[in-house]
């Protein structure tokens, strides 16, 4: 019988433990962590990093977004009535051009601010650090260094 060398490399492969070093995204406080032992599932939130600034920042513009709402509305609602107006033969073509291109201007004010939401929701859900692997925490930080800040540090070491 002939052996294949790939099959000795897929059972030598399959029997080695995976590791994995997380690291942290963005530089914040560490509120929770998981702790050395602990078995998690892949998907499983590991490490809390302190995300008040975030979410403020999120409040921020969620306020932001309301204001400029409320402009878009008002150029709309200015815009229907130039637009009955004109109907009317009461206001001039370029008074209708104005309302409209108010109207799109603040559309696209509303537009690229609620991008902006988006990119912040994305920015927040970097304070939760989940894992990609099953397994066992087999190392994390000393607990005097539980600030990350300034230099990315390997927070979980997970077999």
């Amino acid at each position: 019988m002939k052996f294949s060398p790939w099959l000795a490399l897929s059972i030598l492969l399959s029997s080695a433990t995976l590791a994995l070093d997380i690291y942290p995204q963005v530089s914040s406080t560490i509120v929770e962590i998981k702790s050395i032992g602990e078995h998690v599932n892949k998907g499983d939130v590991v490490v809390k990093l302190d995300n008040r600034q975030a979410k403020f920042k999120l409040e921020h513009l969620q306020t932001i977004q309301q204001i400029k709402q409320q402009a878009f509305d008002d150029a709309q609602l200015e815009l229907t009535q130039t637009q009955e107006l004109y109907d009317r033969m009461v206001a001039s073509h370029r008074d209708l051009d104005i309302a409209k291109m108010a109207r799109d201007a603040q559309k696209r004010e509303l537009d690229a601010h609620n991008l902006l939401i988006k990119i912040q929701a994305i920015e927040l859900e970097k304070y939760q650090i989940k894992t990609p692997i099953s397994g066992v925490i087999k190392q994390t930080p000393d607990l005097r260094n539980t600030t990350n800040i300034a230099a990315p540090k390997i927070l979980l070491v997970i077999e």
